[in-house]
């Protein structure tokens, strides 16, 4: 089969049993229906299969399932695009950050950098208010529980389209004049030339550096692989020593429980609980059964199977650390919006262990396991099957873990560098040391 984005070997049944295995594979794993009460799951299906059969490329069909898919509202139930449809995808080459809902001009083209100063809003984009348009062009297609997350990742797509279209902005400039350009959506491979250092991902799974007055700083970037736990446990000579600790998850987007289970282990002597979780449970009999519920009262116990309501439930598991030193100084724990997953799971342990204090903004509000479905054209869909909550049953999917001092950078903060999170953090941790 040849697979491009714009034009599609997909028969009108592959299409169809594309959405049908996402629809019939949510219907009966998905954790979080309570979570969307208005969505009518059935009906919704109903009315995509007309919108999918029309579809006229591989790009525009895998719209309409993110555009499906994204009606669940959870961000670890999503649509992961084939290799064609996600280099088809282009933008202008400007980069944005939501900056308290404001989408901001954070590195743009030496070339264009003279029309579009950095710091400069986008104010509206095809004549609609920026508002406007991500509420009907953005967000429907954006997989998220938390409103935060909308705005994050809507305006950092806000100019997403079809590589080689025009998109037309309004923008705002740091001297507050307005100006109107059409732009060229460009492959993200393009060369740019950017006006600022680019910022990226941080490659190392663990940083150190020690700071002022014995703090010392340790960036946790991912609990992918277990080689964090090593990088982790080759510094405890020097955190030991250490006057106050500061761990940096905000660019921690999780991976493994298990490895940030295991970081816990080496700062308390105390045991600690993990979230507490159930996913849903099937068993065919008890749901032929359930459905005479009203006719046989014997039977009642087995209507949540008929509903689609039963669940299979797990404690939350006691973690004993083992015998040796601990780490005993005071420890503050920088949080943002990409902090999701495992790193989320992590805090859980913190908060049972009783061990930190968050300083930053929102976390993700998502994690659990996802189940994964192949779907024809060469993409792939995640369902969430597993619900974490703490272990006294709070939820935080669906929300994001607050933390206890929220500070959120401004505009002129985060273009000149400035990390007032990590001020923050600094500051709140002095504070709680002797």
């Amino acid at each position: 089969m040849r697979e491009s984005a714009l034009e599609s070997d997909l028969s009108p049944a592959e299409k169809l049993y594309g959405l049908s295995l996402l629809w019939r594979e949510a219907t009966y794993n998905f954790a979080f229906f309570d979570q969307v009460p208005d969505l009518d799951w059935e009906q919704a299906y109903r009315e995509a299969i007309p919108r999918v059969l029309a579809t006229d490329s591989l790009y525009h069909y895998y719209r309409e399932l993110q555009r499906f898919c994204a009606l669940l509202k959870d961000g670890h139930t999503s649509i992961h695009l084939p290799d064609a449809v996600r280099a088809a995808i282009g933008w202008p080459p400007l980069l944005l950050k939501a900056v308290r809902r404001r989408a901001i001009v954070i590195n743009v083209d030496r070339a264009l950098a003279p029309q579009v100063p950095l710091g400069s809003e986008i104010i509206a984009v095809e004549g609609k208010p920026t508002a406007d348009y991500l509420a009907s062009e953005v967000f429907p297609y954006i997989s998220s529980s938390t409103e935060h997350i909308f705005w994050e990742w809507g305006i950092r797509d806000l100019l997403d389209g079809l590589v080689g279209t025009e998109v037309r902005i309004t923008l705002r400039t740091p001297e507050q004049e307005v100006r109107e350009l059409t732009l060229v959506r460009q492959p993200s491979t393009a060369e740019r030339a950017w006006v600022a250092e680019r910022r990226k991902r941080p490659e190392e799974g663990v940083e150190f550096r020690q700071l002022e007055e014995g703090i010392a700083y340790v960036a946790l970037n991912h609990f992918a692989l277990e080689e964090v736990v090593h990088a982790f446990e080759a510094l405890l000579p020097s955190l030991y020593t250490s006057r106050g600790l500061i761990f940096d998850l905000r660019n921690n987007t999780g991976g493994n429980s298990d490895y940030a289970v295991e970081v816990v282990k080496h700062l308390t002597d105390k045991p600690f609980l993990t979230s507490r979780w159930r996913t849903p449970e099937h068993i065919a009999a008890y749901k032929a059964w359930g459905q005479w519920a009203d006719k046989v009262p014997e039977l009642a116990r087995y209507r949540p199977y008929a509903e689609g309501k039963a669940w299979h439930e797990e404690e939350p598991e006691r973690i004993v650390p083992p015998e040796g030193p601990k780490i005993t100084a005071p420890l503050v724990v920088l949080i943002g919006h990409n902090t999701a997953s495992a790193a989320e799971d992590f805090l859980i342990c913190l908060d049972s262990a009783k061990r930190a204090t968050l300083v930053g903004q929102r976390t993700f509000g998502s994690t659990g396991q996802p189940l994964l479905v192949e779907l024809p054209g060469g993409g792939m869909a995640r369902i969430c099957a597993k619900r974490d909550t703490y272990p006294d049953g709070r939820d935080f999917v669906g929300y994001g873990i607050q933390p206890d001092h929220f500070i959120e950078p401004s505009v002129e903060a985060f273009l000149a560098g400035q990390d007032v999170v990590l001020e923050k953090g600094i500051e709140v941790l002095k504070t709680m040391m002797d």
